[in-house]
């Protein structure tokens, strides 16, 4: 399955958003990057896609309190999916008619009364023309027991360590939450996917008729993380039952959990959403060879992954965003982010600004084509200083005001006016100090 068009009324800082996520083909997997600064709404566009993709039953266990999420002064709040299915992947549960293409799935909140504090939340009513009840998401998506409708979300702390009991027994459930908890939850860690996976090679070492398909797993995995994922040319080396061992081009091994918070960050999340993969759509048919050479896993679905830039070098930033969808070839990647790396990667219609709360003029939007162009085709510090992201300048304070300084007392200078001593010693250092900045361009570019 495939987000067609996103809707939020009234939730949390969105009176009303809409956003078509169509590329100009009318395909839908590759990169959309929602882009803003702090407070910007990105997380809640995330989150809120994420609670109607998985229903109100399982969302309000990783929500938590509903409170907080209507807009103020409102008495209602909707977030609504236009959901495109994949007739080769997805499958219904019997007791209705099958959708066309697209189909509806949405939560809402609402205060039951005026005198309420603490919102209701569940699914939209949507009724047909004799006034019953559509149910297509609860035959689809959000239906423990039917095939396919993979998605998968991640928050800014996506560690391989360190869950706390609570967010373990999100982790460890069979429904689609426990795909989403560190989306929701700062105290999750990926660690279950690595226990998978070392129970996997366990599995491996005992004789039956499954171990044909435990060791295309394995091999599936260290093929696919194996191929320029990790910097330093590190590759899954070995796995056994208590670590999962990674070795780089100097012959330096050591265990996935001792290696740097960047490359577990990303190894853990990969790991996670493989693992979340093979769990819906089974081993046949997982691990492809692409025309390149390469394994990928040719399956559909939306992954949702906040702030993908938290621990990540800028080199990494710059490749991380092509590795994912050379691999994922299918997968419609929804990310925020405040690298402008992340952004240059958007693919057609999959770059949306989010103004700042103080922006009050302004509304979150599509990128316009020729912004769109002028971010892909131009460097990092262009793009910090356009559009997306609004900064004036890329100097610091420090900078800004040690120019300013030399800026007025070169021009009393040129002006003819008589500097003061302490002026006169200040311009010396300040014309100094901007020659070996600038590294021999003139002056006059500042």
């Amino acid at each position: 399955m495939y987000i067609k068009e996103l809707q939020l009324e009234n939730v949390r800082s969105f009176t009303a958003l809409n956003f078509d996520l169509e590329r100009p083909d009318g395909s839908f997997a590759g990169w959309t990057v929602f882009v803003g600064g702090n407070s910007s709404g990105k997380s809640t566009i995330l989150r809120s896609a994420a609670l109607a993709l998985i229903g109100p039953e399982a969302g309000s266990r990783l929500m938590g309190s509903p409170t907080g999420w209507i807009y103020k002064g409102q008495s209602k709040a909707s977030a609504v999916l236009n959901i495109k299915w994949d007739r080769d992947n997805d499958r219904f549960k019997r007791g209705g008619a099958n959708p066309g293409e697209v189909f509806e799935a949405g939560v809402r909140w609402f205060l039951q009364d005026k005198e309420d504090e603490v919102p209701q939340f569940k699914s939209i009513d949507k009724r047909n023309a004799k006034q019953s009840r559509i149910q297509t998401s609860e035959r689809g998506p959000w239906s423990s027991n039917s095939d396919g409708w993979f998605s998968a979300g991640y928050g800014p702390m996506r560690r391989l360590t360190g869950s706390s009991s609570e967010a373990m027994r999100y982790s460890i459930s069979k429904e689609a939450e426990s795909r989403f908890v560190t989306l929701f939850r700062e105290d999750a860690a990926l660690s279950e996917s690595e226990e998978w996976l070392r129970r996997m090679y366990a599995r491996s070492l005992e004789p039956s008729s499954a171990s044909d398909e435990i060791r295309r797993v394995l091999d599936g995995v260290k093929a696919l993380m194996g191929d320029g994922l990790l910097p330093h040319g590190m590759k899954i080396s070995r796995i056994t039952v208590d670590h999962v061992f990674v070795k780089d081009s100097r012959g330096v091994e050591l265990p996935m959990r001792d290696i740097s918070d960047g490359c577990r960050s990303i190894y853990a999340t990969i790991l996670d959403l493989v693992h979340g993969l093979y769990e819906v759509y089974g081993v046949e048919g997982l691990f492809e060879t692409s025309n390149e050479g390469r394994v990928v896993i040719a399956r559909p679905g939306v992954v949702i992954i906040d702030e993908i830039e938290a621990h990540l070098h800028p080199s990494w930033q710059r490749d991380i965003p092509e590795w994912l969808k050379a691999h994922f070839p299918k997968i419609q990647f929804l990310v925020s982010t405040h690298s402008p790396l992340i952004a240059q990667a958007a693919d057609p219609n999959g770059l949306f600004i989010l103004p700042l709360q103080a922006d009050t003029d302004q509304v979150a939007r599509p990128a316009t084509v020729a912004e769109y162009e002028r971010i892909r085709w131009g460097t990092a510090h262009k793009t910090i200083l356009g559009v997306a992201f609004g900064l004036s300048t890329t100097r610091t304070k420090w900078a800004t005001q040690q120019l300013k300084r030399w800026q007025e007392l070169n021009a009393k200078h040129k002006a003819g006016v008589p500097l003061a001593k302490a002026e006169a010693a200040d311009l010396k250092v300040l014309k100094k100090q901007l020659e070996l900045a600038l590294d021999g361009a003139p002056m006059e570019t500042l």
